[in-house]
């Protein structure tokens, strides 16, 4: 016989808005929307301390309440006046969380607002003798030095910050979830037990795609989209290549390449860029492409409107994704992967981290 799950009252907090960032909508609220379809009363709290202008928003998804916290002004991510800020926004979000009598605080990303929101829940706690809601911390990255804080143009004082909280955000929480094996392998490291440590890798959730696919459906290669692709961006005859990045994960160098290499192999073969880098690696790689004399082997599309991702993305004959192995690929889990895997397009992918369960 089964023994019914009894009911909890589980407070998600996220690490920063819904946009630009993609950790919290997709990975946090579906998540979440899991854990609501188990019978569990779920509410999501948002800091978006990068996106301020998404502060106010209230709706119900799926049977998860999502709140995002009102943040007054606009300071950026590096300047010394988060160190202000951040607490302030993280005691904020203590006081909701335990508004809502929560049986657990499930804490997205074990640094700036949610690591510190960790640490002012575990100083209640202390001061109530242990009595308060069980803190899970969910970590879908490595966040301090060979993870973000190596992509990061962060000044030493947060790289040093980033560290401390993540290697005690860990340890101190009273479960982890990870995204990845190395993340798990990492949280053993700090002293969490198999018992207490939960591997949750990244999924796709068809409510968040309209229009993306068929549910149920297994998707095929589109001569539509393809042709749809060559006329919008001028492309040859040769096969599309296509790379969907952020560029953080390779240098544009091994990107050109990359294409090279096929190039000699294949005539006419494009690689067609979707998405862009944070400091302009896209344009790095158009430059480097036409120093070397083969500039027609770059096509950039940049970033793309979420409705037009899935046609683009169908337009192409195959993608690679890149990934050097180093400990923040090991450790990440690729959601545009998994978007490409489910809308039927070939991938070629390096056999770094999660990359090797998915297409292995």
């Amino acid at each position: 016989m089964t023994t019914p799950i009894r009911a909890r009252r589980i407070v998600f907090v996220a690490p920063f808005a819904e946009a630009p960032k993609a950790t919290t909508s997709a990975r946090i609220i579906p998540l979440a929307r899991a854990v609501a379809r188990r019978g569990h009363d779920v509410t999501v709290l948002i800091p978006p301390y990068d996106n301020p202008t998404e502060g106010g928003r209230e709706r119900v998804d799926g049977g998860v309440r999502v709140h995002t916290l009102r943040v007054p002004g606009e300071i950026a991510e590096s300047s010394p006046l988060q160190t202000i800020a951040q607490p302030l926004l993280a005691a904020r979000v203590v006081r909701a969380s335990l508004a809502l009598r929560p049986d657990v605080v499930h804490l997205s990303k074990p640094k700036a607002v949610t690591g510190l929101a960790h640490a002012i829940l575990a100083g209640i706690r202390r001061l109530r003798g242990k009595a308060g809601p069980a803190i899970v911390v969910d970590t879908d990255d490595w966040e301090g030095d060979g993870g973000w804080n190596d992509y990061e143009a962060y000044p030493v004082w947060q790289r040093a910050a980033v560290n401390a909280q993540e290697w005690w955000g860990i340890g101190a929480a009273d479960a982890v979830t990870v995204a990845s094996r190395t993340l798990e392998a990492q949280a053993w490291s700090r002293g969490q037990p198999p018992s207490r440590t939960w591997y949750v890798p990244n999924g796709l959730d068809d409510a968040d795609y309209p229009g993306w696919w068929t549910p149920g459906v297994a998707e095929v290669p589109s001569p539509e989209a393809r042709a749809s692709v060559r006329a919008r961006f001028a492309v040859g005859d040769g096969p599309i290549i296509l790379l969907y990045t952020r560029f953080f994960e390779f240098d544009p160098r091994r990107a050109l390449a990359t294409i090279q290499a096929i190039r000699n192999r294949v005539s006419g073969a494009t690689l067609l860029v979707v998405g862009a880098g944070k400091f302009g690696q896209e344009r790095t790689l158009a430059a480097l492409a036409a120093a070397s004399g083969d500039a027609t082997a770059i096509t950039l599309a940049g970033w793309q409107a979420p409705s037009a991702l899935p046609g683009m993305l169908r337009g192409a004959d195959v993608a690679i994704a890149l990934a050097d192995d180093n400990l923040a690929n090991r450790a990440k889990c690729s959601v545009k992967l998994l978007q490409l895997m489910r809308l039927g397009v070939p991938v070629v992918a390096d056999a770094t981290g999660e990359q090797i369960g998915y297409l292995g």
